[in-house]
């Protein structure tokens, strides 16, 4: 997608290891949060949305009016909380090792 390696994370071992670096030690990790505490997750989520808009719009799953990216963080934290739920953010996967 746009030339950008969307499934970096998992291969970052095998980058590793090709690049002739020691085999790295790996995290996964997201933040989570649940009704009126998810705020920051639901900001990460809906950033991450209009990162994505153009190429969706291109795409045509959705149009910049129906994503509504001004209010969408508060969309999202309102319906966790009347649903009473979680927002999970983006995973982020990390990678390191010891020369």
């Amino acid at each position: 997608m746009n030339g950008v390696e969307t499934r970096m994370g998992i291969k970052l071992y095998s980058t590793f290891v090709a690049a002739g670096l020691p085999a790295p030690a790996m995290r996964l990790g997201s933040l989570f949060g649940g009704g009126a505490n998810s705020s920051d997750q639901a900001h990460m989520v809906a950033d991450l949305a209009n990162t994505l808009l153009p190429e969706m719009e291109r795409l045509g799953v959705t149009t910049a009016g129906e994503v509504g990216y001004e209010t969408l963080a508060e969309r999202m934290v309102n319906e966790a909380i009347t649903t009473n739920s979680i927002i999970i953010g983006r995973l982020q996967v990390g990678a390191w090792s010891h020369v």
